[in-house]
């Protein structure tokens, strides 16, 4: 009864916490993203991924990856382990109750002194008996271990986002690689065909009389540096397509696709928002300011070692000599009483412990400070890529046209019989690297798109 009256005061003495408060994380942060031009308002990495990406296929590849990509699985399942493990932190706050039972007989040997004169050597002992440990939370390490294991949960849960971001974004780049692939292996195969006419063009001439061997060796050489394109590109398109079924998480084939592409950034307007908005998007960011409150919390918990731990324990049940008696209310037993224990000497392993759990929750905000400025440094990439490939959109439109007004001339010169047929296999290779180019620069700017809404956290809510 003694004891028992002593719990009020012993839950009272119970409040005393330990080691710094695990509050967010805090760097100094720049007053907006470098590139971003844009008003503040709404982001663009605000908006669902199917609002920004709105070719049909694209969504139907992206949700079937959503569904099966087994990265995003394990991250899923991390959420379950890292819940179940916080509900083994909480359950420190309450009592454990254990049982057991127990059945004996004993054989005691008179020549040993086990057994008095007279009497018998046998004996027999049954017991059931419950077992009650309850430490009491003096100096906050529970409540420490419990804050620990909740950021660890929530930090679980952003990583699961971030694998949904960079799983939406790597979709997406894979799908604009694949459909730029798609537009090369048209411009060689368009190419090839013009190359024959050529090649027959000046075939039909060296019968003439006109053109000499040479020129016909040129137009063959024009044609073959096509045609080893054709089957480069194909091998190009196959080793992606398969590379998006790996996202998808399905097996290697094919990629049944439709339709333009191009129309993906006609309507897009790419603004990066407020700081503290792009901070709160980044899945990374978040779980990394989490992993600092953990480490912060994990400090108490190092601290409270330290420190004597107290704890109540009890057990009661019934004893019994005789079987028959073991549930008869005289073979009742127990004993409860406060126990108080803790380090006298330790060589100094519990300080050491603090300064590991001190030196984690550094490493920890280094951490976090690294986070954050990739974040700003990525999307500064990615909306600097966006305006500038803008640019070199325009400025390779303009250089495509006048390489196709070149061979043009050139063509007709060599048809003239003003100029040898060098003249047309210099710009035929030339308006052949520009117009690949101009297919990679537009896949630059869908790419760019693409990285910007990454960087800006969009694609996993």
């Amino acid at each position: 009864m003694r004891a028992i009256l002593l719990l009020p005061f012993l839950l009272l003495a119970s409040s005393c916490m330990l080691g710094p408060h695990p509050d967010s994380a805090s760097v100094d942060l720049p007053s907006s993203v470098r590139g971003d031009s844009a008003p503040h308002g709404a982001s663009f990495g605000d908006k669902a991924w199917r609002k920004v990406f709105t070719d049909s296929t694209l969504r139907t590849l992206i949700d079937r990856s959503l569904k099966n990509n087994q990265d995003l699985v394990a991250a899923t399942y991390r959420i379950e382990e890292a819940r179940a493990q916080a509900n083994v932190s909480r359950s420190g706050f309450f009592p454990r109750v254990d049982g057991g039972a127990d059945a004996t007989s004993n054989y005691g040997s008179p020549n040993a002194n086990q057994v008095a004169p007279g009497s018998n050597r046998r004996s027999e002992s049954y017991n059931l008996t419950g077992f009650l440990s309850w430490e009491l939370d003096l100096w906050g390490g529970i409540a420490r271990n419990d804050q620990a294991a909740r950021a660890n949960l929530l930090r679980a849960q952003y990583q699961r986002d971030g694998v949904q971001t960079i799983l939406v974004a790597s979709v997406a780049s894979a799908y604009v690689d694949l459909k730029n692939l798609d537009e090369r292996l048209a411009i060689a195969r368009r190419t090839v065909d013009s190359r024959r006419v050529s090649l027959d063009l000046v075939k039909a001439r060296k019968d003439g009389g006109v053109s000499s061997d040479l020129e016909v060796r040129q137009a063959e050489s024009l044609l073959s540096q096509a045609l080893v394109i054709i089957p480069t590109t194909e091998r190009g398109i196959a080793a992606k397509e398969n590379e998006i079924r790996a996202l998808l998480g399905e097996y290697p084939g094919g990629i049944t696709r439709a339709g333009s592409f191009e129309g993906l950034g006609k309507s897009l307007n790419i603004s990066a928002g407020l700081p503290s908005s792009l901070i709160a998007r980044r899945p990374d960011v978040s779980a990394a300011d989490q992993n600092f409150r953990s480490a912060t919390a994990q400090i108490g918990v190092a601290e409270a070692l330290r420190y004597p731990s107290l704890s109540l324990t009890g057990r009661g049940g019934v004893i019994s000599a005789d079987l028959n008696d073991l549930l008869e209310g005289r073979s009742g037993a127990y004993s409860f009483g406060p126990n108080l224990a803790g380090p006298i000497f330790d060589a100094g392993a519990g300080k050491s412990r603090v300064d590991a759990a001190k030196a984690r929750a550094k490493i920890a905000m280094a951490d976090y400070d690294k986070a954050v400025k990739r974040a700003f440094q990525e999307a500064a990439d990615s909306i600097n890529a966006y305006q500038k490939s803008a640019q070199i959109i325009e400025e390779q439109n303009k250089l495509v046209t006048s390489q196709r007004a070149t061979a043009y001339l050139a063509m007709e010169r060599f048809k003239g019989g003003v100029s040898s047929y060098l003249e047309v296999l210099d710009a035929e290779r030339n308006l052949f690297t520009a117009e690949l180019d101009l297919a990679d620069s537009r896949s630059d700017r869908l790419r760019a798109v693409v990285q910007a809404y990454r960087a800006l956290g969009g694609g996993w809510k």
